[in-house]
């Protein structure tokens, strides 16, 4: 016999986040809650907390987790790490978001358990600050971004933090010297000198986690790299994401966000040939060519072998 709901579903309406004991005053009950999961309706977040969010992002249903394990934990708990990070709206790649990261005073430190690390605030920051969060209609307390950030990279992928890293710097969202500074008053915890090289590379020149991640990986290879290059071809002036220094290669990151119709792809194709025209070999990389470094690098060989072989060389 088919489990019958006691209320309607149609009812239930938009629910981001939402404890038992807020559904229970709105008449949606314990059981109610349980069919609704069984059915798909909405999903359970962490223990007594709910959403009907069923369409979320990996980010958001981290960040969904993030505000009800704060609100479990009590008034007196900050979002920490990579989980702070999202909080801050900062973007993120290749991290690990099956642990939400938070911070409690004299907590037991790195206590993990069902998918939540309970740090000690004391080797966080205590000038945290309280931000609205839209996808959960509430407020919680963060540690600062360059906090956020550093302990990313100390505890989580570091390409991570330097996608965030990069955003915050471009944006004005923290600066260098709070970076430091977190490093600073870091310097005896585990990870730190991971956390030192990230911010080492940080480049508020680099305009989307693309382009950081390129940067990454290119770092690794033989050449000197050069972001965001003005030059000029054929009269008109010209951005490249990248240029190899002492080689007329430009290196181009296609993201998505490029090709919005057939007008912008006709001007990528029209800048290119200006740029081919003036002696520039054009490669361009993709979210799917960054997952093989081996070959990136071997079509940046033939790209320099081109240029060097090229009369306008």
């Amino acid at each position: 016999m088919k489990t019958r709901l006691r209320i309607d579903p149609s009812t239930v309406g938009e629910l981001p986040l939402v404890s038992t004991a807020e559904a229970e005053g709105w008449g949606v009950s314990r059981h109610d809650l349980a069919i609704l999961v069984r059915r798909g309706l909405v999903w359970r977040v962490a223990r007594g907390w709910y959403s009907s969010r069923m369409d979320a992002t990996e980010e958001e249903c981290h960040v969904l987790r993030t505000v009800a394990h704060l609100r479990l934990h009590g008034e007196h708990s900050v979002a920490c790490r990579h989980s702070a990070v999202l909080l801050h709206g900062l973007p993120l790649a290749r991290a690990d978001l099956s642990v939400v990261e938070i911070a409690k005073v004299n907590a037991t430190h790195g206590r993990t358990g069902r998918g939540v690390r309970v740090s000690d605030l004391g080797a966080q920051r205590e000038d945290c600050a309280e931000i609205f969060v839209p996808i959960a209609d509430m407020s919680v307390r963060v540690v600062d971004p360059a906090t956020a950030i550093v302990g990313t990279a100390r505890t989580n992928n570091p390409v991570a933090a330097l996608v965030a890293g990069d955003h915050a710097l471009r944006y004005g969202l923290c600066t260098r010297a709070a970076l430091e500074e977190v490093l600073d008053e870091g310097r005896r915890t585990t990870g730190i000198g991971r956390a030192r090289e990230v911010v080492k590379h940080l480049d508020p020149r680099h305009e989307s986690p693309g382009e950081t991640l390129t940067a990454a990986i290119l770092r690794r290879g033989r050449w000197e790299l050069d972001p965001q290059v003005e030059v000029r071809a054929r009269g008109r002036r010209y951005r490249l994401d990248f240029a190899l220094r002492d080689h007329r290669v430009a290196i181009e990151f296609d993201g998505a966000i490029k090709y919005t119709g057939p007008e912008v792809m006709a001007a990528q194709v029209a800048r290119e040939a200006d740029l081919r025209s003036d002696g520039w070999i054009v490669v361009r990389f993709t979210w799917d060519d960054l997952e093989d470094e081996g070959e990136m690098f071997a079509r940046l060989d033939a790209a320099v072998q081109q240029a060097t072989a090229s009369p306008s060389a």
